[in-house]
């Protein structure tokens, strides 16, 4: 009897278990996964990802990622057709992806299949980096809030990034309109960064060139009047009637055309009051002074008179001549 009740037991709990899994049908995914997982028109940002599918369905799930991500943290897309352009990759870094089909007559989804893995290049082959990347060498380029950039070889799109100097590519300010970068802050040096934006073509960016790094200018006596900036002298020279030149030339805002040069003899104390000036509508310009000793040094003073309300800019200079 008690080999009855034992053996009875056993059969009991081995039927309970069998029948916890003994039908696992409906636990299996009909809807077939897509194959032929493949990459092409790679670059160093962007990549076309495609794969095959049986079902001619009108949805698809893709995933992807930095090569090992798991899924669920990756970045996923709905698309409805077999292929899906990706972009905003980094250059010569490994990613991988996964794709699933929606299967209509079932309503569900398949399996996930993938990962299939790749790597960017490392330059984009079709858009090429820009050149030359440095300040604009017309006009003004540079002022206490603004600096006006440069390059060659440009695309249709770009983009330029920038932060203080030694900011990590990424977490900068991004700017596409204009190659003037404005509301900077005095006295301050920046790293700036450009790209070419080739991406109304499906091709990308280009590699990104710089850093190309600025201190902007300090800030001026008067806002409403900048000083004028890189005031040269390009030489003197005696005049048939004895009387001395000297030759000048310096930049300015588009706004700005008046200026006064004022004269004092090397190493004197400048006083406007009592320097010998002269006002003059010309950025190169050739000023005549009669009372000029052959010899002598003279120490020359340059502000940009703005008219009315707006007053004049602070004097920049010496610049120290000796007159032939």
């Amino acid at each position: 009897m008690k080999k009855f009740i034992l053996l009875s037991l056993v059969s009991l709990i081995f039927f309970n278990c069998s029948s916890d899994g003994s039908d696992d049908s409906g636990d299996t995914n009909n809807c077939p996964k897509p194959d032929g997982l493949s990459v092409y028109n790679l670059t160093n940002t962007t990549a076309t990802l495609s794969w095959n599918d049986n079902m001619n369905s009108s949805l698809y799930q893709v995933e992807y990622g930095p090569l090992g991500f798991t899924l669920g943290s990756g970045t996923t897309t709905s698309v409805p057709h077999p292929y899906t352009n990706i972009e905003n990759l980094l250059p010569q870094t490994q990613y991988a992806f996964y794709v699933n089909v929606y299967c209509n007559d079932q309503g569900n989804y398949s399996d996930w299949a993938g990962p299939y893995s790749f790597v960017t290049l490392d330059h984009n082959p079709y858009c090429d980096e820009p050149t030359s990347f440095n300040l604009s060498l017309f006009g003004d380029s540079l002022g206490f809030d603004y600096v006006e950039l440069d390059w060659d070889n440009g695309a249709d799109g770009f983009e330029i990034e920038y932060g203080l100097t030694g900011f990590n590519l990424g977490n900068g300010t991004i700017q596409t309109s204009s190659r003037t970068v404005n509301g900077l802050t005095a006295e301050t040096t920046y790293d700036f960064y450009v790209r070419n934006d080739c991406s109304n073509y499906d091709y990308g960016y280009s590699n990104w060139v710089g850093p190309l790094t600025i201190t902007t200018e300090s800030l001026p006596s008067n806002p409403n009047c900048i000083d004028p900036t890189n005031f040269t002298s390009l030489g003197t020279g005696t005049n048939t009637d004895g009387s001395k030149y000297f030759d000048f030339t310096w930049t300015h805002p588009n706004s700005q055309n008046s200026w006064e040069v004022a004269r004092i003899i090397a190493g004197t104390s400048f006083d406007p009051t009592t320097a010998n000036i002269i006002a003059t509508s010309y950025d190169s310009v050739r000023l005549t002074y009669g009372s000029s000793t052959s010899g002598q040094a003279y120490d020359f003073y340059l502000r940009a008179n703005c008219g009315g309300s707006n007053g004049y800019s602070g004097w920049v200079g010496p610049i120290t001549v000796t007159a032939q």
